[in-house]
């Protein structure tokens, strides 16, 4: 994704109180391109390998990725520090903090599986909130 209008230790500041591991190119002082991973030293279920915010894939398999959850949540980090932060991603931008607390929910209604097959992106995960878009 793409973050605009937030300072690159934002962005860090951010991913350590969400509890995700962000890997950040700055493309200028205020635009970088954000990835953000599990980290694997925060497990919530113990002894099972599972990150916090572990995404999986429409058939239950564990994906190296952080879930719609994770985003949520690392984005509501942002914008308490950044709230006129512009994030570009694969589903959606948002334009600030207000523009993603009206409109986020309904994008975890989006479908990731197949047509046979259904996914909603916020059952794609493995986390405590799953099935929840709010």
């Amino acid at each position: 994704m793409i973050a605009s209008h937030v300072t690159h230790e934002t962005l860090e500041h951010a991913a350590q109180l969400t509890g995700v591991r962000a890997d950040i190119t700055s493309l200028s002082t205020k635009r970088h391109r954000v990835k953000l991973y599990p980290d694997n030293d925060t497990t919530f279920h113990v002894g099972n390998g599972n990150a916090k915010y572990q995404r999986e894939s429409p058939s239950g398999r564990k994906v190296h990725a952080v879930c719609w959850h994770g985003f949520r949540d690392y984005f509501r980090a942002v914008y308490r520090e950044a709230p006129s932060a512009v994030f570009s991603t694969a589903l959606d931008t948002w334009r600030g903090s207000s523009d993603f607390e009206a409109r986020f929910p309904a994008s975890g209604h989006k479908n990731i599986g197949s047509t046979f097959q259904p996914c909603r992106i916020v059952d794609a995960c493995r986390c405590p909130d799953r099935g929840h878009a709010a």
